[in-house]
């Protein structure tokens, strides 16, 4: 009779012991607080949508290729002047969604297969940003007395295989900062 009692004890503590064993979800959040601030857009615009142009599907037939590259320029304004030193301002971009360190496709209706989007430092595309959680890039810098810049970045298609045809959809998140 002991046994049975000692059993259902036993269990129970090992039961109460893995639950324990098991990590908590967190949620990390981050911010800053710097001396300067300015008010960013895209193409003129808070929230911008890039068109990029209509690319044959030939064009992105192999992993790796890369087609349709399309400028678009982030600005800032409003910003405190400084009379003394230039201030570099890096762009921080959070993709929604990343395969291979660029934007998947997101579209819903009618997906193109196998392509993703790849966002380039400058609008000539030679060096790609590999999405990795928050990604900071340089680029943006405000001159001394001056209260407003612009860096024009990139995005193109680019071919996880070979792709077929249909919609393309990515998205990126982006803050600035002035540290």
């Amino acid at each position: 009779m002991q046994l049975n009692k000692i059993l259902p004890f036993g269990v129970l503590t090992a039961m109460t012991f893995s639950t324990f064993v098991h990590a908590t979800p967190t949620i990390t959040f981050e911010g800053e607080v710097a001396a300067q601030t300015c008010v960013p857009s895209i193409n003129g615009q808070e929230n911008a949508i890039v068109l990029l142009p209509v690319v044959p599907a030939a064009d992105l037939a192999t992993a790796g290729a890369t087609t349709g590259l399309t400028p678009f320029t982030i600005s800032i304004k409003d910003c405190a002047v400084s009379t003394t030193d230039a201030m570099n301002i890096s762009t921080r971009f959070l993709g929604q969604g990343v395969v291979a360190g660029n934007l998947a496709n997101t579209a819903v209706t009618n997906p193109a297969a196998n392509v993703s989007l790849q966002l380039t430092t400058t609008a000539a595309g030679t060096t790609p940003i590999i999405l990795n959680g928050v990604t900071a890039v340089e680029g943006l810098v405000l001159p001394v007395n001056e209260s407003a810049t612009e860096h024009t970045f990139g995005v193109q298609y680019i071919a996880d295989g070979a792709a077929t045809a249909g919609k393309v959809t990515g998205v990126a998140e982006y803050t600035l900062s002035y540290l």
